[in-house]
C-alpha cells in the first residue's frame, strides 16, 4: 500500500548555513487570519514603531509604539509613548499611554500619564502618572458654562408670598 523509497543524492536539499543572527521581528499568522509581530527578548529597537497589526514585545524599545493591540512581556522596557486599541502591559514603560482597553499586570511599572476607556490594574501594578478617562461626553471644565451677562433677575418675595 505504501512504498518507501530512499532519497537519491539528487533530491536531498543541500545544507545551507543558518543566519548568524536571529531576526529582530518575526511575523506569524494566526488561524483567524490576523497577523502579529514579535520583538524578542534581548532585542533593542531604537526608533518609533507603527504597525497595523498586533505586537508582542519582550525586548526593549526606545521610541513611540503605535499599534492595533500590544502585549508587553514582564522583562520588556518601552521608553516612549504607547497608542493602541488594546494594551496588556507587564513590563516597564516610561511614557504616556493612550489605550481603549488597558490591562496593567502586577509586574508593570509605568511612569507617565494614562488615557483609557476601560482599565484593569492587578494588585501590585505601579503607575506614577495621571489617569484620564477617554470619553466623548466629558464636559470641558475649562470653559465657563454660565454667561454672567444673561443672568436672571433676582426673585423678590413680598410679605404675602410663600417660598416652597
Amino acid at each position: 500500500m505504501f512504498s518507501r523509497s530512499k532519497p537519491s543524492h539528487d533530491n536531498v536539499p543541500k545544507h545551507q548555513p543558518a543566519p548568524s543572527q536571529a531576526p529582530a521581528v518575526a511575523r506569524s499568522s494566526g488561524t483567524s487570519g490576523s497577523s502579529f509581530s514579535i520583538i524578542g527578548d534581548g532585542i533593542v529597537i531604537t526608533g518609533n514603531i507603527e504597525s497595523k497589526v498586533d505586537l508582542h514585545i519582550d525586548g526593549e524599545v526606545v521610541g513611540d509604539v503605535k499599534c492595533l493591540s500590544l502585549v508587553q512581556g514582564p522583562s520588556s522596557k518601552i521608553k516612549g509613548a504607547i497608542v493602541a486599541q488594546n494594551a496588556s502591559l507587564s513590563g516597564s514603560v516610561e511614557g504616556s499611554i493612550d489605550a481603549g482597553d488597558l490591562a496593567i499586570a502586577s509586574t508593570a511599572r509605568i511612569g507617565g500619564d494614562v488615557t483609557y476607556e476601560n482599565v484593569t490594574i492587578e494588585q501590585g501594578g505601579h503607575v506614577d502618572g495621571k489617569f484620564k478617562h477617554r470619553s466623548s461626553k466629558s464636559p470641558n471644565l475649562a470653559k465657563s458654562t454660565v454667561n454672567m451677562n444673561e443672568m436672571a433677575i433676582p426673585l423678590e418675595l413680598s410679605e404675602g408670598d410663600k417660598a416652597a
